[in-house]
């Protein structure tokens, strides 16, 4: 099936001014294509594209569940296309029980490349190692190459995982790893390594080693090789570096680059529903004069600045604790009672910057006799130890503070309600989720909301 990206997520990218660091100008492709997700409301995660017959070929990662049972957790990567970057259709699934993985949500990034006429996926399993796949065209289907990881663990004093292919004059070069990259050329049949991994030094402005961070990306263009890794990057006359960090990068996640049509892009991850179950942008991507990487001043990852919940084409993001039942319909989040204070709760790991926020507006129509609305919201410290690894179970909202608002009853029409993060005690780095209390006190009726805007 087609997923058309919303009116709102295609735009015509516009003249881009010259980066920060200097005042240098190049001409932009004013007809440049954006898409804010490509697949809205999906769970794409890691996308890496493959160039072919006037088409472009996505293999990517797919978050288990919107609603956050795990650190990170991918079912299967799956194969997307489009003739046009608007347009997108699911090809295939591929399963991590058809590799060495076994039956494990383990799928995480990797890179497609062609090779004598064969397709190889190169992944993931989890953060512990790399396999690969091999398949006779791009949509697959595809199979486990060697049944066992082409990158064991212990390989490289790093996690030899998140690889990406580096084709130049016939030689494959696979780079990985995570806080130092590593390079090696690949054999011919793809199934081995014909040369020792090498460290590849990133260095800053006086020559001292900088940490990386996984997922990294190459390409090439006049003469420089890019490193990017996330919102960062650096540059080198050498595919083996060392590499000149160059700074800020656009704004998301991990990174897949292609040509087309005379403009390049780049496929970047963001966080369409949360951390946890993201989406891919579309972006186009444009240079200075000294070839540095022009960073728009409005760009961003999607959905920031805040986090907005609009109900307009939303099938998920929000559910009940207790109390009432949550239905998507009509562009609307919609709610029967059936007991007093009746929760509802957004998706967790929101994972929306406190310090851009300053209020949370309800746009709500109460049908029946409550008086007052609460909300609660759930804030972490990103410096907080194993981040990551630790909260993702659910929130006891009764240990969280609630800011109430009056509000008008059996409405006729839907209002606007404002509460202001300075109302709460304490609100950390990290806004990580949100609860509602709609209707407080009402055992009966029913609500509507039809959007929630953090900004």
């Amino acid at each position: 099936m087609f997923l058309s990206t919303i009116i709102n997520g295609l735009v015509i990218c516009l003249s881009i001014a010259a980066s920060a660091q200097n005042n240098q100008k190049t001409a932009n492709n004013s007809k440049a294509i954006k898409v804010d997700v490509i697949a809205p409301e999906h769970g794409m995660a890691d996308p890496h594209a493959w160039v072919q017959n006037d088409s472009v070929y996505v293999i990517c990662g797919h978050d288990e569940s919107w609603e956050g049972k795990g650190s990170f957790r991918m079912d299967r990567w799956e194969v997307w296309s489009t003739g046009d970057l608007v347009n997108w259709k699911k090809q295939r699934e591929i399963l991590p029980s058809q590799t060495y993985i076994g039956n494990q949500p383990n799928c995480w990034a990797g890179d497609v490349t062609e090779r004598d006429g064969k397709y190889y996926w190169f992944f993931s399993n989890r953060n512990t190692d790399t396999g690969v796949m091999v398949a006779n065209s791009i949509t697959g289907e595809y199979k486990d190459l060697l049944g066992k990881p082409l990158l064991p663990k212990g390989i490289v004093p790093v996690h030899p995982y998140d690889p990406e292919i580096y084709i130049e004059d016939d030689v494959y070069t696979i780079c990985f790893g995570s806080g130092t990259y590593y390079m090696a050329t690949l054999s011919k049949d793809m199934k081995s390594l014909t040369t020792e991994p090498k460290a590849i030094l990133v260095k800053d402005a006086k020559g001292n080693r900088m940490s990386t961070d996984d997922k990294s990306t190459l390409f090439k263009r006049n003469g420089w090789y890019y490193l990017v890794y996330g919102s960062r990057y650096a540059m080198s006359r050498n595919l083996y570096g060392p590499y000149d960090f160059k700074g800020a990068f656009l704004e998301g996640g991990h990174t897949s680059f292609f040509d087309w049509k005379g403009q390049k892009y780049v496929l970047q991850e963001n966080h369409d529903i949360s951390a946890f179950y993201r989406g891919a942008s579309l972006k186009p991507v444009n240079f200075n004069a000294d070839e540095t990487i022009i960073v728009p001043k409005d760009d961003r990852m999607y959905p920031s600045p805040g986090r907005p919940f609009e109900f307009k084409n939303s099938t998920m993001g929000w559910a009940a604790i207790n109390g009432t039942t949550t239905t998507f319909k009509n562009g609307k989040l919609i709610g029967t009672l059936s007991s007093k204070n009746a929760i509802i709760q957004s998706a967790p790991w929101l994972y929306t910057s406190s310090k851009n926020c300053s209020k949370i507006t309800i746009n709500i129509k109460n049908n029946s006799t409550a008086t007052t609305l609460k909300l609660a919201v759930f804030s972490r410290d990103e410096k907080e130890n194993n981040f990551w690894a630790n909260g993702t179970g659910q929130v006891d909202w009764k240990k969280q503070q609630w800011v109430e608002i009056p509000i008008s009853k059996n409405d006729s029409k839907f209002k606007s309600y404002t509460i202001n993060l300075s109302q709460f005690q304490k609100v950390k780095n990290r806004l990580m989720q949100i609860a509602l209390q709609p209707t407080v006190n009402a055992s009966s009726g029913n609500w509507e909301i039809e959007d929630v805007m953090i900004e």
